[in-house]
């Protein structure tokens, strides 16, 4: 049995807790700019988009920063507290586009640590442990959300699903954020041979070309991924009440947590690439089940969609710890998630654009055709041509 290090168990620790928080409050934040504010789909498109946007245009410079400096650390410490310190702003927020800038900035915090996290735990991992690794790091993050997604549901039907209520969970939700920045501060360690090497320059040229095949793909399907907020959105088309969607979001996260770390373990085994072909099947699925019309399909899309995340998730995390060397790991990581958030940007964009000009139903319908045909695409080439020289 791979046993996991000890410092990846208090990432994880520190993800539960950062998780916690943001899922007490981004489950209602469409809710409350669609019922409250009277934010035009279109609106929430731009903000969900946006935030995706300014996180991603971060990561790669912050994963290029980390390669350089030689430490992790420093940088996932600054991008924590400043997610921690934006969240209760929203507290405050008065139109839609006050949580646009509120937004902006807690994914700014996001944007500067993700890479060099990232690299962090692929620096305790090996090829053989790479799923398990990030499998359990996910599966930890997964479960702070369905705790966090369990407090908004007891705080709406305590005290009554009104603005004020939406409001009070907001300003709460600092609570485990910076508790969360307290835990990274004084129990996650850095590997000694990353905190004494010299400064390096990281040179992209060590990037193989097999990294930006598996990018071009991912950003494609990330195009057609669209952002949980319409699926939320969708599920109370679709009659799920307004008090029930933190609870259909939290069966959502409830399949996120437990097959995390499952399918990082199917992944060790039966290849990481074979579970990302998957996971473009399933969400071309999931996206199907959203135009059922009724709660029953939206549940069900909500089932898919964590198993979609759960492998997804995992299996694009260890595909590039697998291919890329442990010297420009951060810089490897920041081009992925700028790359996908500027995709997803466009995505959100997208999708709100196509709600409001041709109905509910026409963003997911483009999303799993799609999701398919990406799937299709990939299998030819990821198992035929054997591009990518890992398993």
């Amino acid at each position: 049995m791979i046993k996991l290090n000890k410092n990846i168990i208090f990432l994880g620790i520190v993800s539960f807790l950062t998780d916690l928080s943001s899922e007490m409050i981004f489950p209602l934040l469409p809710v409350f700019l669609d019922h409250f504010l009277k934010a035009t789909k279109f609106e929430i498109g731009i903000i969900e988009g946006t935030a995706q946007l300014v996180a991603s245009l971060l990561k790669v410079f912050s994963g290029y920063i980390s390669d350089m400096a030689g430490r992790k650390k420093p940088l996932v410490v600054i991008g924590y507290s400043l997610s921690a310190i934006s969240k209760p702003f929203l507290y405050f927020a008065g139109s839609w586009k006050d949580v646009l800038v509120i937004r902006a900035v807690e994914r700014t915090g996001k944007g500067i640590r993700t890479s060099p996290r990232d690299a962090l735990i692929s620096s305790y991992t090996t090829p053989e442990s790479s799923g398990r690794a990030f499998g359990f790091h996910r599966g930890m993050d997964t479960a702070g959300a369905v705790l966090g997604t369990l407090v908004a549901i007891f705080f709406l039907f305590y005290f009554g699903e009104t603005e004020d209520t939406f409001r009070l969970v907001f300003l709460i939700s600092a609570v485990p954020a910076f508790l969360a920045v307290l835990f990274l501060v004084f129990f996650v360690r850095e590997k000694k041979s990353v905190y004494h090497r010299k400064t390096i320059r990281p040179s992209l040229k060590n990037i193989p070309s097999g990294f930006y095949i598996f990018l071009i793909f991912q950003v494609l399907f990330t195009v057609f991924s669209m952002n949980f907020a319409f699926m939320l959105l969708k599920a109370n088309y679709s009659g799920v009440s307004l008090g029930l969607i933190p609870a259909v979001y939290l069966f959502f996260n409830l399949v996120y947590a437990a097959a995390s770390y499952p399918a990082g373990a199917v992944a060790d085994r039966a290849g990481k690439l074979n579970i990302l072909i998957a996971t473009y099947i399933l969400f071309g699925i999931t996206a199907l089940l959203f135009t059922g019309g009724n709660f029953i399909w939206a549940w069900a899309g909500f089932m898919f969609y964590g198993l979609f995340m759960a492998g997804n998730e995992v299996a694009s995390r260890a595909v590039i710890s697998d291919l890329i060397s442990e010297e420009i790991k951060g810089s490897a990581y920041g081009i992925y998630h700028t790359a996908t958030g500027v995709s997803a940007f466009v995505s959100s964009s997208l999708a709100g654009f196509l709600w409001d000009r041709f109905g509910e139903n026409t963003p997911f319908y483009v999303a799993s055709a799609g999701a398919f045909v990406l799937a299709l695409a990939a299998y030819f080439i990821f198992s035929k041509k054997k591009i990518l020289k890992i398993s």
